[in-house]
């Protein structure tokens, strides 16, 4: 079996407001003075008490939506975390985190043949688009039939559940604002300090981790026609991106930068593309804006992974690498393996579509 670095990659991984003071002055000598009101304390808010540490929170929140039928549901997450997922489903259930979902949702969720397939017994016709199904059933149909025909159930999160996920959002979006600030001043190692105390947590070495970054923060965005400090920041959140292998994706990341581009008065539909990246678009049908701004994130966080890697392997010592390919197109090769001398294999990936990647 080969060995491959990069596979451990996704599993390592206003203060009250101040009343007035009023002082009456004695007019006449004899009414006596009003007492100082007292200055009120500062409110601090603390989180909502419960006994969920973080990766059992973010469970919760990936929870949400999820299939109640399907017991390996995020299996990989409590494995990742030692987590027992059927004792952790039991606690949240039993603290009241987590209960079924309104019939409703499994009805939104249902496939078209299946609502198709309900409306045809009732007569009622099929034809109109997913969300015009779901409108004919939910309208026509009783909750009790659709609860015996759609047998799909799915977690929601209750209230108390919404308020402390609410709460874990806002922390963690306050420390990646401070991590962003680290990214732009050049702070890598105290960057990876604060993403992973472990040393031995994050996927390959110190350098690995610094060459990530630095190699975004150096070419991400180059030729889009942004101010170099506007296109800086715009890297940042890529490069936060690149070494964080947690559930978010690169969508979410596109999405800060769209918001940060519009702040900063670009508008996203009219930056500057490269010209084989239009090619490819109009080639898969992939309309400009965030479409195309993701294709462009994945690939360079996709660089920057794979030269930080490659450079480890030399620092390491290797003589060859390998290239793992799943039918790539953009690297045309058949095999899903090819050996390469280190200094004469591929910049990966080759194009704007491939996955490939290095192993030993």
């Amino acid at each position: 079996m080969t060995f491959n670095p990069l596979s451990i990659i996704n599993r390592i991984f206003s203060a009250g407001k101040t009343t007035k003071t009023i002082t009456e002055r004695r007019p006449n000598n004899h009414a006596p003075l009003q007492e100082k009101a007292p200055e009120p304390s500062k409110e601090i808010i603390a989180p909502p008490k419960h006994q969920l540490n973080s990766p059992e929170i973010e469970f919760l929140s990936m929870l949400e939506g999820k299939n109640a039928n399907d017991a390996s549901v995020l299996g990989w997450w409590c494995a990742f975390h030692n987590l027992d997922r059927e004792k952790l489903i039991n606690k949240l259930k039993g603290q009241g985190y987590i209960a079924l979902a309104d019939y409703k949702v499994g009805v939104h969720k249902a496939t078209v043949p299946s609502l198709k397939a309900i409306l045809t017994m009732h007569g009622m016709s099929t034809k109109g688009r997913k969300g015009d199904l779901v409108e004919r059933v939910l309208e026509h149909i009783s909750q009790d039939e659709c609860t015996r025909y759609f047998t799909e159930s799915y977690w929601a999160m209750t209230p108390k559940a919404a308020d402390i996920v609410q709460s874990a959002e806002l922390r963690a979006k306050e420390e990646d604002d401070r991590h962003l600030v680290l990214i732009r001043d050049g702070k890598y190692e105290e960057f990876k300090r604060k993403v992973y105390p472990n040393r031995n947590e994050h996927w390959g070495t110190e350098d690995t981790f610094c060459e990530t970054v630095e190699f975004i923060m150096r070419l991400c965005f180059q030729g889009f026609g942004l101010r170099e400090e506007v296109r800086r920041n715009a890297a940042s959140f890529v490069a936060r991106r690149s070494v964080n292998y947690n559930s978010r994706g690169n969508s979410g990341c596109v999405k800060e930068i769209i918001e940060y581009l519009r702040s900063a008065s670009y508008d996203p539909l009219a930056l500057t593309i490269p010209d084989s990246l239009k090619e490819y678009a109009n080639t898969n049908s992939i309309t400009l804006g965030e479409d195309v701004l993701t294709v462009y994130t994945t690939f360079v966080i996709n660089k920057a992974r794979q030269n930080a890697e490659l450079n480890n392997f030399r620092r390491l010592g290797y003589k060859t690498v390998s290239v793992d390919s799943v039918a790539c197109d953009e690297c045309g090769r058949k095999k899903r393996q090819r050996k390469y001398v280190i200094d004469e294999v591929p910049s990966l990936p080759v194009g704007w579509g491939c996955a490939c990647t290095y192993s030993l």
